[in-house]
């Protein structure tokens, strides 16, 4: 995805587009950025619309129009002027930054600026940072860079101090909730996506698999039947579970759903009622929160995070998992609790 406006990048960068605004009419915008920022905070769809501003051949003050061949050309990455850099394999090599200043060395084949934009720059080897700095010291008139990373401390103290250092915010779950919900997305189904990743693109990814959607109404399903007198919560999961525990993705993802439903209840009975994520199955929620005291949801919580910090070990997450709705619908339906150690 690439912005087609800084007013797009306000909605989930806000301070990042102020700034960009502000450079612009001020005239004081810089020839080296940094974006840094943990993953799906629109880094690089910044900077590619950054570069379209650039090289758009009618402009509405900073806003490209998205609709010359300039225009075009980034939103294909086909420009001339433009250049993108992708670490290969673990590192950033010494001769890909050798045959972007190679390109550099040459007269441009448009008229307009030069862009280059180094994705995962944190990956630049000792060598290609070196390298790299070259171009930083004397970057020239009409060329433009943007390292794009997510551990700015991981790049050299010289490339930090050669370049203006924008720090890109995590997205407001509210952000991500909404955009999945103008999608046609339920809000249960939206409203768990949210909570498990602040990565918009990951956001969207979840919401049109449906396996992951089966797992979050899958959850909703365990939590209900933990108040029906004949409905077996561990019946329900083993129908499923061969999916689930074979793939270490979607073990996590069902995990985190189990917390964040606890953690529903446990809001409940707080009266905590705008922290609810399954916020369309309160009524489930309020009879499960008659069901167990603080105290026991609290513990129950502790260990089931206990068993996620042990997912990456060769544990058997079969009998982990059967033991934990054991344990859970025990204390739901019957009101007796687990030892320390059951889940």
């Amino acid at each position: 995805m690439i912005f087609k406006s800084w007013e797009e990048v306000q909605k989930f960068q806000n301070e990042i587009a102020k700034i960009m605004f502000n450079s612009h009419r001020l005239n004081r915008i810089s020839h080296s950025y940094i974006f840094e920022g943990a993953n799906g905070t629109k880094k690089k769809s910044t900077a590619f619309l950054f570069a379209k501003s650039l090289l758009c051949t009618n402009p509405n003050g900073f806003n490209p129009c998205n609709e010359c061949h300039n225009c075009r050309r980034v939103d294909n990455k086909t420009h001339p002027n433009l250049f993108f850099i992708q670490p290969q394999g673990k590192v950033i090599k010494k001769n890909q930054i050798q045959s972007l200043l190679t390109e550099f060395s040459k007269k441009s084949i448009e008229k307009g600026p030069r862009i280059y934009i180094i994705e995962d720059a944190d990956k630049l080897n000792q060598t290609s940072a070196n390298t790299l700095l070259k171009t930083m010291e004397e970057p020239g008139t009409d060329i433009y860079q943007v390292l794009i990373t997510e551990n700015v401390n991981s790049l050299l103290k010289t490339i930090i101090s050669r370049a203006e250092v924008l720090h890109f915010k995590p997205l407001d779950r509210d952000i991500i909730k909404n955009q999945l919900i103008e999608n046609n997305v339920s809000q249960n189904i939206a409203n768990a996506i949210s909570k498990y990743t602040v990565d918009m693109d990951s956001a969207i990814k979840i919401a049109k698999d449906e396996i992951m959607v089966s797992i979050i109404n899958l959850v909703i399903d365990i939590h209900y039947a933990f108040i029906k007198e004949k409905s077996s919560a561990l019946l329900i999961f083993k129908e499923h579970s061969n999916i689930i525990l074979n793939d270490i993705k979607f073990t996590d993802f069902f995990l985190s759903l189990m917390i964040f439903y606890e953690k529903d209840v446990l809001n409940y009975q707080l009266h905590h009622f705008d922290e609810l994520c399954f916020s369309e199955s309160n009524m489930t929620i309020k009879e499960l929160s008659k069901k167990m005291s603080q105290k026991h949801i609290e513990e129950n919580l502790d260990k089931m995070l206990g068993l996620k910090s042990r997912l990456k070990y060769n544990i058997n997450n079969t009998l982990a998992f059967n033991k934990m709705l054991v344990c859970l619908e025990r204390g739901y339906k019957y009101g007796t609790y687990c030892s320390g150690d059951t889940i």
